[in-house]
């Protein structure tokens, strides 16, 4: 019997993080496909910057790492920085997009492409609600995540939006 706990235990212990169960159904023009699909996140050193009196200077950055896609890259908003779409910022990574909003449904918002280069392509999201800690200045506030990293799941798979113009 303990033998058997042992290698129950074992076998478990063996299970690669990439196992993580999926927390959206894969439609079924997916199914077929050779790709690993996104399941979790984690969000580290989640920064922001708002300025009070020129609204350009202000900023979001933090560092994202998927573990089962081995995607792992910076992502900012700044002046510098071109918006995808109405609300979407780009990071490093291509295959990877936030939004950052305070509004409606605050937080931070994860954007991934599934399996890159599928057609249809489909992309993973999934929301985290950093609990911030912010120092004002008399230039602007600065807020950091109290908690890092912060594990997300990927909790939908939809079709990517068309490319915009």
């Amino acid at each position: 019997m303990y033998a058997v706990t042992l290698l129950g235990l074992l076998g478990l212990l063996a299970v690669p993080a990439t196992s993580k169960a999926l927390k959206y159904a894969i439609p079924v023009s997916l199914k077929a496909t050779d790709c690993t699909f996104p399941a979790n996140y984690t969000v580290s050193n989640f920064t922001i910057y708002t300025d009070r009196t020129d609204s350009s200077k202000n900023s979001t950055s933090f560092l994202f790492d998927d573990p089962r896609t081995g995607i792992n890259t910076s992502c900012s908003r700044n002046s510098t920085s071109k918006l995808i779409g109405s609300n979407r910022w780009p990071c490093d990574d291509s295959n990877v997009e936030f939004i950052y909003q305070t509004t409606g449904i605050a937080g931070l918002t994860l954007i991934e492409t599934a399996c890159p280069g599928n057609v249809p392509q489909f992309e993973a999201s999934g929301l985290i609600r950093p609990d911030l800690a912010c120092t004002n200045s008399t230039s602007g506030t600065t807020c950091v995540a109290k908690q890092s990293p912060i594990v997300g799941d990927f909790d939908s798979l939809e079709p990517a939006p068309p490319p915009s113009r």
